[in-house]
């Protein structure tokens, strides 16, 4: 009975052994087609990053252009600031001296003109003087 035992156990443990091998080769095929699912998972959204990453840089560099394009349209208007508020300086002390001559011709045509009402009085005064002295002259 040994025998029979010992003769029917070992084609039995070898079955045993390749059932388990089987189930093994499946559960292998298995995880092997879930690690290539999440390899080209891992692929695409790589892909989408790269992808991403290459947008964001030609984003970042378009605006780097436009931002060098507007620091130098600051400048500019900065420099152009500078010299308008230069020819206003120089506008503002044109028209402060020509104020002044203004204003110093105005007091000469003020004086002028009551130099000339003084002159224009002592004119007809003397007018009228001597118009007097030619009416007695006629009556005497």
């Amino acid at each position: 009975m040994e025998r029979t035992i010992s003769s029917w156990l070992v084609p039995l443990l070898l079955a045993v052994g390749c059932v388990a091998l089987v189930g093994n080769i499946f559960h292998a095929r298995k995880v092997n087609k879930s690690l290539m699912v999440d390899i080209e998972q891992a692929q695409a959204d790589l892909q989408v990053a790269s992808d991403n990453s290459q947008d964001c840089t030609k984003k970042m560099a378009a605006n780097a252009a436009d931002v060098t394009a507007k620091d130098q349209q600051v400048a500019t208007l900065t420099a152009n600031v500078a010299t308008l508020t230069e020819e206003k300086t120089k506008i503002q002390e044109q028209v402060t001296h020509l104020t002044a001559q203004l204003e110093e011709a105005n007091a000469a045509k003020t004086a002028l003109q009551a130099e000339k009402d003084k002159l224009a009085a002592d004119l007809k005064a003397a007018q009228a003087k001597k118009e007097e002295e030619k009416k007695p002259a006629k009556a005497a």
